[in-house]
């Protein structure tokens, strides 16, 4: 997965803007094996960064109970091919972080 536009000297992906497009579009072109793997591995370690944990307490204060169970059942429809429980752990674990932070 480590194509010239996104490596950094280190072996490192970059951190600029170009090298995250270049780390999406390699992600894109993988098949959906994959594809789905790195969502199985990746997905819940970004969102438990600050800035995914930051973004889900946006919009944990922004929606109302009925929206996020909306947007909830979107992402399950959206990921079908994904077990169910990798599905709620990734929710769950996105969840907890969010928790975890408006507690500290």
């Amino acid at each position: 997965m480590g194509g010239s536009g996104g490596v950094s000297s280190e072996g490192g992906f970059a951190t600029t803007g170009t090298g995250v497009k270049a780390l999406k579009q390699e992600i894109l072109e993988l098949p959906d094996g994959e594809q789905q793997q790195i969502a199985q591995e990746l997905l819940p370690l970004l969102l438990t960064t600050r800035g995914g944990v930051r973004s889900i307490d946006r919009v944990l204060q922004a929606h109302s109970d009925q929206e996020l169970d909306a947007m909830v059942e979107r992402a399950r429809d959206r990921t079908q091919d994904l077990p169910e429980a990798t599905v709620d752990a990734v929710i769950g674990e996105a969840l907890r972080a969010v928790r975890a932070l408006s507690r500290s």
